[in-house]
């Protein structure tokens, strides 16, 4: 990702994006912060193996104005940057040490309830989902995960009500889809990580052979 910090290139690579110009103007795009590395998604077992957190960027006002507009102003056209950038931190990932080996990863967005996607149009962590494995050439599985209620937004709780929101919340649909395989979590933001958590709960119920997530952005270290 060190390209991002040349002006021009940025400029030249984000040109290619078919994206109209209010979705993010040049002065704000600059103005997002690359990510270095992975991020830790903490589990609440202390046995349990930490779950790395892969994003191009951390999360700031201009990430969160971008993300806010895919959600809630039926932004789609946000979605191939944002699928770019997510997409080279992933091959990143699986390219380096800290990578699941050879076998590719199916890509598992985190599911709305039906009742939210039908209001909204779509879900905005299966687009992602979807850009980013036209790019690698990876698989996607929007079946393996479903939501069992229509939660509050966790962007308008604090860090204990987020947690008590998603408790529970998902469960595995066709987790046979994930047995023995390498799964990436897709999301738009981890914040708290308490979404990412509860998910990763419930999908080791399919016994993965590893469980990673992958989002445009995530909150410093």
């Amino acid at each position: 990702m060190e390209e991002f910090l040349d002006a021009g290139l940025r400029m030249a690579l984000c040109a290619g994006i078919s994206v109209s110009a209010d979705v993010l103007c040049p002065a704000c795009w600059s103005r997002l912060e690359p990510a270095r590395g992975e991020g830790i998604l903490a589990r609440p077992i202390a046995c349990a193996e930490n779950v790395p957190v892969v994003s191009p960027f951390h999360t700031n006002d201009e990430l969160l104005e971008l993300v806010r507009f895919l959600k809630f102003s039926g932004g789609r056209t946000a979605v191939p940057a944002l699928g770019w950038w997510m997409a080279a931190a992933l091959g990143d990932y699986l390219a380096g040490p800290r990578g699941p080996g050879t076998a590719a990863p199916v890509l598992v967005p985190v599911p709305l309830h039906p009742q939210r996607e039908k209001s909204r149009g779509y879900n905005q962590a299966a687009l992602l989902a979807h850009e980013v494995a036209g790019r690698l050439g990876l698989d996607v599985d929007s079946r393996i995960l479903g939501r069992t209620r229509n939660t509050k937004s966790q962007s308008t709780l604090d860090r204990e009500k987020r947690a008590e929101n998603v408790n529970g919340a998902f469960e595995l649909g066709r987790g046979e889809s994930a047995g023995g395989r390498n799964v990436i979590l897709i999301d738009d933001l981890v914040t708290t990580g308490e979404t990412a958590r509860a998910c990763v709960a419930a999908l080791e119920g399919a016994s993965p052979r590893s469980i990673a997530v992958l989002a445009a952005g995530r909150a410093r270290d």
